[in-house]
């Protein structure tokens, strides 16, 4: 795990998680019908926050089960425990079940993919055939 514990890759993700939750809101308010310049600013918003949030958590100096420095072999004194500390901590405990979530959710998608993909090979049908009828029985339903 200490490759995801990188400060690199942290930053990282938050940018790449923050465009794809500022694209699912941008597609959520374009669904609703909402006027273009409030669908930009839902979308700015929402990026900013995401943003935002993760990068307070990487650079506050806090330990959090997000993201430690303590294995990194920096020095640390013992963190004040004030308001901001306890924020952090119960910020960093929601995204790191987030992101366990998250995964669990990607991995469990993709495998029903795999899966999809190999019976449209194995029924000789078009690959995605099966997601599309999937989809289409979805759609249909009142």
């Amino acid at each position: 795990m200490g490759f995801l514990n990188s400060l690199l890759i942290r930053i990282t993700l938050a940018v790449i998680g923050g465009i794809f939750y500022a694209f699912l809101t941008y597609m959520i308010a374009m669904f609703l019908h909402l006027p273009s310049q409030v669908v930009f600013l839902a979308s700015a918003f929402v990026y900013l926050f995401y943003l935002g949030s993760r990068l307070l958590l990487l650079f506050s100096g806090v330990d959090s089960p997000y993201y430690s420095r303590r294995k990194r072999g920096i020095p640390k004194k013992p963190a004040e425990k004030n308001s901001f500390y306890t924020t952090a901590q119960w910020v960093g405990k929601f995204y790191h079940y987030h992101d366990i979530a998250l995964f669990l959710f990607l991995g469990i998608l993709s495998i029903f993919f795999l899966i999809s993909l190999v019976m449209d090979g194995l029924r000789e049908n078009p690959f995605g055939n099966t997601i599309q009828d999937l989809w289409n029985a979805l759609l249909s339903l009142p």
